[in-house]
C-alpha cells in the first residue's frame, strides 16, 4: 500500500536502538562539525565507520550537530511536507474501515508526533549531509547514531540505493521499496552494534542506560501497529543482514545491493532471498465501483497483510496466517469521502490459503464494524453492521472485499468473481 513516508526513510530510531544524548542540549546553538572539539569526534567516527563496514568514502559527509529539540522540529517540517493530504485522507479512512483507528486519531498529526519522538538523526541522500541530535559533545549512544548513518552515507556513495528507492515509489511499487528499506536500514543497524560492541563495557552501559531513558509518551499513545510498522525495516532488517552475513560475510550485504529484496516475504524469510523466490503473478480483474474512482492499487506483502488484515488475531496466529504467503494484488476505491477496499491473495499452497482465511475470518469478525457472520465453510459474508465485509477461500486464493456500503461491497464482490478472481 501506500507508504506515506516512503521516500524519508534514512532515520536513525531511537526506538530502534539508536537515541539522543540523555540530557541533551535543548537551547543551545547549533553545531556543524568542523574543526576541533566535536568536529574530531565526529572524524574519528568517519574512520570507525570505513573500519566496521569495510568501505570507504569518496566524498566523506558533512555532519551537522544540532539539539533534539531542533531535530525533532526539522522532522516533523519534513514529514508535514512529505505528506500528501488527499494520500492521508484516503489511508487514515482505510484504517478506520479495517478497525485500526478509531475515529479519534490524526492520522498525519500521529505519523508527525512519532517520527519526531523517536528520530535521532538523518540522511539527507539529495544533499549528502547528516543531522544528528547532541550536545557539546557526543555521547556513546550518540556516536553510534553517527556510524548508523555514516553507513547509509557510505553505502548509497557505493551503491545509490537512495535513488533507486525514489524509483521504486515513483513507480508505486511500494513493496520493494519497503523491502529495500528494510535492507539499507538493517545494513545500517548491524554494523551500528558492531560498533558498540567494540566499546568499552562502561560506554556500551552509558549506551543502554541512555536509550531506556527516552521519552517514549507518543508512541505509547498510540495503537501498537504504529510502532511496529515505524521498526519493521531496523527490526526485520537487522535479522536479514545478520543472515546475509552470516551466509556470506559482508560481501553478501555488498552483493545485496547488487540485486535487492524485492518482497518482505524475503526479509522475514531470508531463504526465500537466497532462492530469489519472487512475488507470484497475481491480479485482481478490472472492476468498477460506482460513484467511486480507483485510488491505489499494488502488491501488499507479508508484512502488510500480517500487521494490517491480522492485526484482530494473536501475533503468533497473525505469524501463522501471515506465512505461506505467495503473493497477492490490492486496490483502493476513493470517493472523497468512504474508501472501498479489495484484496486478492494466494498462497504457497492450498492449506496456507485456508489458514489465512480462517484467521482474516477472526480478524474481521473482531476489528471491523461488521454484523454476524454468516455463510459457507468457504464463504463468510458480514452484513448488517456499520461496515460490509466478504471472505471466499477458493483453492489457493482468497479474495477479500471491505467498505462501508454493503451494497457497493457486494455488487464488486460479484464483478470481481465474474471477471475470474478466484478462477
Amino acid at each position: 500500500m501506500r507508504r506515506l513516508l516512503a521516500s524519508f526513510v534514512l532515520l536513525s530510531l531511537v526506538v530502534g536502538g539508536c537515541a539522543d544524548d540523555a540530557t541533551p542540549s535543548t537551547t543551545g546553538p547549533t553545531t556543524t562539525a568542523g574543526a576541533g572539539g566535536i568536529a574530531d569526534e565526529v572524524a574519528g567516527l568517519v574512520d570507525e565507520a570505513e573500519r566496521v563496514r569495510g568501505l570507504e568514502f569518496f566524498d566523506e559527509p558533512a555532519v551537522e550537530i544540532i539539539s533534539q529539540e531542533e531535530l525533532s522540529e526539522r522532522v516533523r517540517q519534513q514529514i508535514e511536507d512529505e505528506l500528501e493530504p488527499e494520500d492521508v485522507a484516503v489511508l487514515q479512512r482505510l484504517y478506520e474501515l479495517l478497525g485500526l483507528l478509531d475515529g479519534t486519531i490524526d492520522l498525519g498529526q500521529a505519523y508527525q508526533d512519532l517520527y519526531a519522538e523517536q528520530v535521532g538523526g538523518y540522511y539527507d541522500h539529495e544533499t549528502g549531509d547528516m543531522v544528528i541530535s547532541g550536545g557539546s559533545s557526543l555521547s556513546a549512544l550518540s556516536k553510534t547514531i553517527v556510524v548508523h548513518e555514516l553507513v547509509h552515507a557510505l553505502t548509497d556513495e557505493q551503491y545509490g540505493f537512495a535513488d533507486r528507492s525514489d524509483d521504486l515509489v515513483d513507480a508505486d511499487q511500494f513493496e520493494e521499496a519497503f523491502a529495500l528499506q528494510a535492507l539499507t536500514e538493517g545494513d545500517a543497524t548491524y554494523f551500528q552494534i558492531v560498533y558498540l560492541q567494540g566499546l568499552s563495557a562502561g560506554e556500551q552501559q552509558d549506551a543502554i542506560v541512555e536509550s531506556l531513558a527516552v521519552d517514549t509518551s507518543v508512541t505509547d499513545s498510540l495503537p501498537g501497529w504504529f510502532a511496529e510498522d515505524l521498526t519493521f525495516p531496523y527490526d526485520a532488517g537487522f535479522g536479514f543482514v545478520t543472515r546475509l552475513v552470516q551466509e556470506r560475510g559482508t560481501r553478501g550485504v555488498n552483493q545485496a545491493y547488487e540485486q535487492p529484496p524485492t518482497t518482505t516475504e524475503q526479509i522475514l524469510h531470508p531463504e526465500k532471498y537466497f532462492i530469489r523466490e519472487p512475488a507470484r503473478d497475481v491480479v485482481l480483474p478490472s472492476a468498477e465501483v460506482a460513484g467511486y474512482e480507483q485510488y491505489e492499487e499494488g502488491i501488499f506483502g507479508e508484512w502488510n497483510q500480517m500487521l494490517y488484515l491480522l492485526d484482530g488475531v494473536s501475533p503468533g496466529d497473525a505469524v501463522v496466517g501471515a506465512t505461506g504467503w505467495g503473493g497477492d494484488h490490492y486496490r483502493i476505491y476513493w470517493n472523497g469521502t468512504d474508501v472501498v477496499f479489495a484484496y486478492l491473495y494466494e498462497g504457497d499452497t492450498p492449506r496456507d490459503a485456508e489458514e489465512f482465511a480462517d484467521y482474516l475470518v477472526d480478524s474481521v469478525s473482531a476489528r471491523l464494524e461488521v454484523g454476524s457472520a454468516q455463510g459457507s465453510e468457504d464463504v463468510t459474508t458480514f452484513p448488517g453492521g456499520s461496515a460490509y465485509a466478504y471472505v471466499e477461500l477458493s483453492g489457493q486464493r482468497v479474495l477479500f472485499v471491505a467498505g462501508f456500503d454493503s451494497s457497493l461491497g457486494s455488487a464488486l464482490v460479484q464483478s470481481l468473481l465474474s471477471g475470474g478472481a478466484l478462477a
